[in-house]
């Protein structure tokens, strides 16, 4: 069967505003302060990152996700298919408001958010149209950036989706990220029946450790691959990342880069990158160094999309 698309991804999209430089930690001496940074308003969200990467690595990649009727929605569907990521699947809803995250990267932190506002809009269909539906079943992977954001799609709403899509034949991965709500215990219960329609299950090392209660990476992996997927991808910021199938597990460090203006997005740019490799049909070794380098080349510039690499800049990265 010929696909039209190599990887149809849901999840949210919004803009990130961020602030990079050097401000007095003095409260007093802060107040009175004014001076230059480097401000930029980026295409983000829970998948928007992951999908530029993918479309730079020369993947066809097609969203299947909503945004705000609002000039931000409107500019995030602009900017996207300036970077080559189809957008005709994305839903435009009327009367709501585009999330903003809002980094203010001024004292000593390259990653994390300050504040922001969450959107109002659905972060992906409920339910789909006959059109997404033949949409999906023309991909070879399904792909969802920040399954645990959003409790109105835990559980049987996902689960829906990723039953379809492995009824079609197509491999499904999901980057679990964190709730945006207070949750008691492990996250596991989150994904009710979810995992046994996954194939590859991405998170960080704090979720990996919340999700399965395990204070060690190795078990962590084993809890997760247990519970259905076929690979867990543990990324571990600085230290690499750990990669485990039932077989093996790869401890990939990673790679030095001469200068990071900030880590927003580095994950969700490896994530592009083991998809890379999936699809390639590699080895996991090679698949996990590949991630690397498309992660350590976004440190250059600012979000996790203005300098997310081409396959050609990976390949010269990985040969020098």
């Amino acid at each position: 069967m010929k696909h039209q698309w190599d990887i149809v991804a849901v999840g949210t999209l919004n803009v990130d505003l961020i602030i990079i430089g050097e401000a007095p930690r003095d409260m007093e001496v802060l107040a009175q302060w004014l001076g230059p940074s480097l401000v930029e308003l980026t295409a983000a969200g829970s998948v928007g990152y992951c999908a530029v990467a993918l479309a730079r690595l020369g993947l066809r990649v097609s969203l299947l996700s909503s945004v705000a009727d609002d000039i931000f929605g409107h500019w995030i569907l602009r900017q996207l298919n300036v970077e080559g990521v189809d957008t005709q699947m994305v839903t435009m809803e009327s009367g709501q408001q585009s999330g903003i995250g809002i980094y203010i990267l001024l004292f000593g932190s390259r990653k994390r958010p300050l504040t922001g506002r969450l959107a109002t809009h659905a972060p992906w269909p409920e339910e789909l149209l006959p059109t997404q539906e033949e949409h999906l079943r023309q991909a070879r992977l399904l792909h969802c950036g920040g399954y645990l954001h959003y409790p109105q799609r835990w559980g049987t709403p996902t689960e829906k989706l990723y039953q379809k899509a492995k009824g079609y034949g197509l491999i499904t991965s999901v980057d679990t990220q964190f709730p945006l709500v207070p949750v008691e215990g492990t996250w596991m219960p989150l994904f009710g029946n979810l995992l046994s329609y996954v194939d590859v299950i991405f998170c960080d090392e704090s979720e990996a450790q919340a999700i399965t209660g395990a204070s060690h990476l190795e078990d962590a992996a084993t809890t997760l691959i247990s519970a259905g997927p076929r690979l867990a991808v543990i990324k571990q910021g600085a230290q690499g990342a750990l990669l485990a199938t039932r077989d093996q597990i790869i401890h990939q460090p990673a790679l030095p880069v001469e200068e990071v203006t900030d880590t927003i997005g580095a994950g969700d740019a490896f994530d592009a990158g083991v998809l890379y490799g999936i699809l390639a049909g590699w080895e996991l070794s090679r698949t996990a160094r590949f991630a690397t380098a498309v992660a350590a080349l976004t440190l250059k510039g600012v979000g996790g999309s203005q300098t997310a690499p081409t396959l050609a800049e990976v390949e010269a990265f990985l040969a020098r």
